[in-house]
């Protein structure tokens, strides 16, 4: 018997993911899998701020943003770790301000954030300014640096729920769908 809890026990740490996984994936460039390996370990990792600070940059990066939630209330141990955490947390905000506003009619023009590279912030800033064309339902926004880049946002009803759905075209080919509620 003594023996088989011993072997259990090796199988089943043989399969633990670990703090390398993530690493290994995030160089990798290969977000989601971090994110998504992050989130099954953060809690025994809570204390380890660029632990944390990767596994919220890989969620944004893959656009698994709800996710960021987790490790960015737990960035607090220094201030850099501080400012990650409110970066990682105005993309948050922004989104559920802007899910606000188009489910229920809220007025962002009044908010003013911090500007973040993110292109949902992005899309965020230039909605509460208005600066979009509207076709529709369908909301047209240009990109700021790059002429042959449009965004186009629009809200759906997918199993009773709300979603907003982000395309990105360039030259009027779709290059990346998102979808965040």
């Amino acid at each position: 018997m003594k023996h088989i809890v011993l072997f259990l026990m090796f199988v089943s740490l043989s399969f633990a993911i670990q703090k390398g996984d993530v690493y290994k994936a995030y160089q990798n460039k290969d977000y989601k899998d971090a994110c998504i390996l992050a989130a099954k370990i953060y809690l025994s990792n809570r204390d380890d701020n660029d632990f944390l600070t990767v596994f919220a940059d890989s969620c944004m990066k893959s656009d698994y943003i709800n996710r960021m939630a987790f490790p960015a209330i737990l960035l607090i141990r220094n201030p850099g770790a501080r400012s990650n955490s409110i970066y990682f947390l105005t993309i948050l905000y922004q989104k559920k301000l802007l899910y606000k506003s188009l489910v229920d009619g809220l007025d962002v023009s009044k908010y003013n954030f911090p500007t973040t590279n993110y292109i949902l912030s992005k899309i965020f800033v230039k909605y509460a300014k208005k600066d979009y064309k509207k076709d529709g339902d369908t909301y047209i926004f240009k990109d700021d640096k790059d002429k042959d880049i449009v965004y186009k946002m629009k809200l759906i009803k997918s199993k009773g729920i709300y979603k907003i759905v982000l395309k990105t075209y360039r030259d009027d080919v779709l290059v990346k769908k998102r979808v965040y509620w």
